[in-house]
């Protein structure tokens, strides 16, 4: 089972257990990490880690109003959430909905002809 797979799994683990809401933050704060445990793999957000913490309207039953995730964990919580949330339909096996794990988009040069 490759890394993203185990994050998917504890993003799941993490909604079922109330640890994350299934619905998305109202806002979302990044930064350097704060030393909280992360929601989903519970590990420590370490200082050299980018941290984003996310914000839920207060009047959620008993679920947490904040919450502080690394940012490849919220990737995996965000891809789990919205598979859950497509009209009661999920997204075939190994469909990452759109969303480019672990790669990054190039937009240097972009416009410019040579």
């Amino acid at each position: 089972m490759g890394e993203e797979s185990v994050l998917r799994a504890r993003a799941r683990e993490a909604m079922k257990a109330g640890k994350l809401p299934d619905c998305g933050p109202e806002q979302v704060l990044g930064g350097l990490g704060s030393g909280q445990p992360c929601a989903v793999c519970g590990k420590t957000v370490e200082m050299e880690d980018v941290e984003l913490e996310l914000q839920f309207a207060s009047d959620r039953d008993s679920r947490p109003t904040h919450c502080h995730v690394h940012a490849r964990c919220f990737t995996a919580w965000e891809l789990e959430r919205r598979r859950r949330s497509l009209n009661g339909h999920s997204l075939p096996p190994g469909d990452d909905g759109g969303i480019m794990l672990g790669r990054e988009r190039n937009t240097t040069g972009r416009g410019k002809r040579g």
